[in-house]
This record gives structure tokens, sequence and C-alpha cells, in this order.
């Protein structure tokens, strides 16, 4: 038997050297989080090819560096966590972090990156070499600082300041995403402009690089094989009445866990007639035979990459009806359809008024849109329905790098199911790519079972 030794064990792929695939370290106590060893033996046997992520973070930075000198920007200020971990590709407790927004990033005009961290944490982003400085101090939430957070907001406005003085050519134009309203008076107390940040981030995010949008074929796979997890389950105890829907949705991220990934973002997957009005979120009634189970995935993946996918499903022994059929035919002819229509530079209103029409009876309970744009959750784009569209709101062509979710859900009002079908779709430079290759349902399509 041979001895283990520690310099093995700590490698997150024994089978490699010092440097993963995807350009990061082989090490297994390392503070920047990643894929497991389960994700990368699949994507290898997929014949994935993987991102190299310290080239994914400097077009990111370059990105949003870009959009400052195109703005005459002195510099951007983020609190948002996803914002944040566009540009520095760091993390620290993401979901409590959206609710007590302690951290806070500036990249200013000329690159230069500083990252207020919770205090006890600094050490989080040291491993990206772009983020040029850690500090603490952008926690002025009333939790965090009571009856003094007028003045910690004075303190941290003061170093942004200097910042912008050092690093943004004294340009006082800087944007800004979801300040806290302390931290926004003191800005604008020492004469600085602010401008609305969250245009800038959401454009820079939505075209996606060749690294960005290779690791999102892997977090689709990873997305994939967690879903066909979940469908097993469903499938083998679904009919006996023994498991909840929380049993099932629990599949999902244990799967989406165990694979690097790291959060899901709602409980979109209801059964039988709770999918009826659709967005009733997941809970303890049990699965029945012959029924129909839908969900939507929201799930914030390997590399943080969303995959936001949905599929509905017929669980049980005997056959859907043929209402049911002729929803789910008609649910994927309108995603089909509408994908497309995909190409770089049509616009917006395009889609919109050429896209595929659902039947009356399904217009009242339609989705909130037609499609999205989709990176590190659901972004910019928003594509409407005729009904819905605002003009002027999103009169923009796509472009290639761009990614869209397409989305249907059918189902009558008051009626006692509905089907809800959503890929997730590349704009390339000649059209577009489905990156979903999760199939549909074959019952519910009318057709037999494999």
């Amino acid at each position: 038997m041979m001895t283990p030794y520690h310099r093995d064990s700590r490698k997150i792929d024994p089978s490699r050297g010092s440097t993963l695939g995807d350009g990061t370290p082989n090490d297994g106590d390392r503070i920047e989080i990643g894929p497991t060893q389960i994700a990368f033996e699949e994507w290898t046997a997929a014949g994935l090819e993987l991102p190299n992520l310290p080239r994914m973070r400097e077009y990111r930075l370059q990105r949003l560096v870009d959009g400052l000198q195109e703005r005459d920007w002195g510099g951007l200020i983020v609190f948002d966590p996803l914002n944040i971990r566009y540009a520095s590709d760091s993390t620290n407790m993401q979901l409590w972090n959206t609710h007590n927004p302690f951290r806070a990033l500036m990249v200013c005009a000329d690159g230069y990156m500083v990252l207020w961290e919770y205090k006890n944490s600094i050490f989080l982003s040291k491993f990206n070499p772009l983020v040029r400085e850690q500090r603490s101090g952008a926690d002025f939430f009333y939790f965090s600082r009571g009856e003094k957070t007028e003045d910690a907001a004075k303190t941290w406005s003061g170093e942004v300041l200097d910042l912008v003085r050092e690093h943004g050519g004294g340009n006082n134009r800087i944007g800004v995403d979801k300040i806290m309203l302390h931290g926004s008076k003191a800005l604008e107390s020492l004469g600085l402009e602010l401008m609305e940040g969250e245009e800038l981030t959401e454009k820079a995010r939505s075209i996606k690089g060749p690294d960005e949008i290779r690791a999102m074929r892997c977090a689709s796979h990873a997305c994939e094989s967690s879903v066909r997890a979940m469908e097993d389950y469903a499938r083998e105890f679904g009919p006996t009445g023994t498991v909840s829907e929380d049993e099932v949705w629990a599949v999902l991220h244990a799967e989406n866990i165990r694979r690097g990934g790291e959060w899901i973002e709602t409980r979109l997957l209801a059964s039988g007639p709770r999918t009826n009005p659709w967005f009733q979120e997941c809970g303890p009634r049990k699965l029945r035979n012959n029924e129909i189970l839908a969900f939507d995935t929201d799930l914030v993946g390997a590399y943080g990459i969303c995959v936001d996918i949905s599929r509905t499903w017929w669980i049980g022994d005997l056959k859907p009806t043929n209402a049911m059929i002729y929803s789910m035919r008609h649910a994927h002819e309108h995603i089909m359809t509408n994908i497309d229509l995909l190409r770089p530079g049509i616009t917006i209103p395009e889609i919109t008024e050429h896209s595929h029409r659902l039947d009356g009876r399904f217009q009242k309970q339609k989705y909130g849109c037609m499609m999205h744009g989709v990176g590190l959750c659901d972004e910019w784009p928003h594509v409407s329905y005729p009904d819905h569209a605002v003009a002027g709101a999103f009169d923009y062509e796509l472009k290639p790098g761009m990614v869209l979710c397409v989305e249907a859900l059918v189902g009558e009002e008051g009626g006692d199911f509905s089907i809800k079908l959503e890929d997730q779709v590349l704009v390339t430079e000649d059209g577009y790519e489905n990156l979903t290759a999760y199939p549909f349902d074959a019952e519910l399509m009318g057709e037999s079972r494999s």
C-alpha cells in the first residue's frame, strides 16, 4: 500500500501538475473557489474546452475601463455583489452581501482597482493581481454602523476622492450602482457627480468574451448533469407519492454544489395544479403519479455563471392529456421560432415585432418577458412581448457574444397545469448557438419515451 502524501491530497486534480486546465492553481487549500474534480472530469469526457480565467479577468476589466473612457467618467464604484464578481472574480458571502452591502469596488479610469472588503477578510481577492488594493470600511448600513453610519460614509468618501484625483484624472463624474443613501450623500458633498453605473455594468457584461463563453458552456454542462440527477430522482420516487417538491428541488442544489456551483436564485419548481398560476415556489406538496412537474433552474453554477433553463416533465405511467400535449408543443414552437430570430444586427423591437404569437387563451398568463440576457445572473437586455413593450426602452441591436434566455409559459387562466420551457442561446458572428442540450419531455411532446 502506498503512503499518501499531503502534497498529493491537497490537489484538486491529482492527475495534473501545479496548474489546472483553466489556468488556476491546482491547490485544494486555495482561497479562490472554482469547479470540483467531478466537474473537470465530466467536461473532459464531454470534450469541452476550458476557459482561461486570468485572461477572462483581464477581458472583463478592460470592458469596464472601455466603458468609463467612452462615457468620460473618472471611475466606477459598484456595490452589487455580481458587479464586484465581474470586476474582480472574487466572492464573499454573496447572498448575505445582497442585503448587507459591506463590499464595494472601484475601477478607476486608468484601470486601477480597489476593493473594500469585510474587515476580517481582505485577503479573499489577493489571488487576482488585477485587484491592486484591498481595504475595508465601505459598510455604511445601519446594522453595521448604527448611529455612526454617516461618519463611516464620510471617511470612505474621502478615500474615493483621493483615488479619483490620482487615478481618474481628476474627473469628478463617477458611476455608482446600488449605493446606500449615506454613501451617495457623502460622495456628493465632496463635489463628485454621480452617474448611473448600472447602465455601464449591464452593457459591459452583455458581451461575453471567448473565455466567458467557454466558462458558460462548462457551466451549462454541469447544470444539465445536475438536472439529469433531479429528473432521475423525480421519475423514480415521484409516482410513489412519498417525496415532496422540496426534496426533488434539493437534488438540483446538491448536484450543483458537488460540481463547484454556487447557489440557486429562486425556488421555481412546482407540481400538478401548483404549476398554474406559475411562480408558486416549491414546498411540502407530495408529488403524485401522472401529473406535471415544471421548474426554472435560475442556477448560479460553475465559475459563477448563471444557467437559466426550464423544462416540464410528465411523471407517471399513463399518458398526458391531449391538452397537455398541445400546450407543450405550442410552448416548444414558441421558443424555437423565437430562437430562430436571433442574429447579429437584429434590433430588440424587431424581435418583438416578428416574434411567435401565443394562442389567445394563453396570453393573460404568458411569461413576464419573451427573452432576457444572462451572464452572472439574469442581465440586460430585456425583450418584451408586443403588448408589454415600452417604446425607446430597449432600442438596441444584438451583437456577437450576447447570450439570451428564450422563454415560454403556456397555461390557461383557471387551468390545472402550465408548461414552462426556456433555452439559453449565444448570439454568434453569423447567427446563434443554442447552449442548451437538455431534451424536451417526449411524452408531453406526443412521442414515445425511449
